[in-house]
Order: C-alpha cells, then sequence, then structure tokens
C-alpha cells in the first residue's frame, strides 16, 4: 500500500467523522443611536475648528461609529461642535476626536464596550485660566478669507451612519 493511499484514507476518515451540519448564524451588530443634529452634524460652529478639521481631514464617521457601535459617550464633545469658542481647551478635545477616529478608523476598538471610557479636559492645574486662553486672538484677521476658501474647497460630506 503507498502512503498517499494511507495519508488519504486517515483524511477521509476525519473527514466523515467531522460533523455534517454547520450553524452559520450572522452575528447581529446592535447599534445606537447618534443624534447628529445635537453635535451641530458633526459641522464645527466655529471656523477656526472647521479650518483645521478640512486641512487634517479627520475622519468623524469612524467617531461616529464609535459611538453607534462600540457605546463610546460622546456627549462631552457636544460643545466643540455648537460652540464658537477656539481656545486651548477646543484644542484639547478636538486632539481627543482625532486619536479617536485614526484608530477607530483602523478597527483597533473592534468589538470592545467603550461605555465606561471617560474623557475630561487635560487638567491644567494652577496655570492661570490657560486652558481658556483664546487662540483666535492671535490669527490674523487679513488671513480669515484664506480660511474660509480652504474650508469651502475641502468641505466634508456629511456623516452617514
Amino acid at each position: 500500500m503507498k502512503a498517499s493511499t494511507i495519508f488519504a484514507g486517515v483524511f477521509a476518515a476525519f473527514a466523515s467523522a467531522a460533523p455534517t451540519t454547520t450553524t452559520t448564524t450572522t452575528a447581529v451588530q446592535e447599534r445606537g443611536v447618534v443624534d447628529l443634529g445635537a453635535f451641530n452634524n458633526f459641522g464645527f460652529a466655529n471656523q477656526d475648528l472647521q479650518y483645521l478639521n478640512a486641512i487634517n481631514g479627520f475622519n468623524l464617521q469612524a467617531f461616529a461609529q464609535l459611538s453607534a457601535f462600540n457605546n463610546l459617550n460622546i456627549g462631552n464633545f457636544q460643545s466643540l461642535f455648537g460652540g464658537n469658542v477656539f481656545d486651548i481647551n477646543a484644542l484639547l478635545q478636538l486632539q481627543q476626536i482625532a486619536l479617536l477616529s485614526q484608530l477607530g478608523g483602523l478597527g483597533v476598538f473592534g468589538n470592545f464596550d467603550l461605555s465606561s471610557v471617560q474623557f475630561n479636559l487635560f487638567d491644567l492645574g494652577l496655570i492661570n485660566n490657560i486652558g481658556g486662553f483664546n487662540l483666535g486672538s492671535i490669527i490674523d484677521v487679513n488671513l480669515v478669507p484664506q480660511i474660509q476658501t480652504i474650508i469651502q474647497q475641502t468641505q466634508i460630506a456629511a456623516v452617514v451612519l
């Protein structure tokens, strides 16, 4: 008897002993509800934040998906989209959104439940009101038309889940 015949017989025995019924269930992924209207449809009310979003191309759809699929509580970021404030605290929040968007877009969070993750502003301690320093005061007024042009040219489509 040849060795190939023996191997074929062994594999046939394993194949016949394997279960014949396969259960293919498609896991239904739960979706949370994200009210994008409360977040200004992820359009920043502040022009300078719109500009930073336009030139950096943040994946806000991945951010919204983290909320819908991974239960990320994004309520702390609501004022960032609706408010017209451009200060250091707003930049820190924007950085958190950028990081979460990148990681979410890469699929790093997979099926993790992010409902217990809490985001707080970076505590600048005793530094006197530095978090509320208005960064808009250091932007040259003559650059506003250029900023508006860049925002309009790179307008990002609305986030759809």
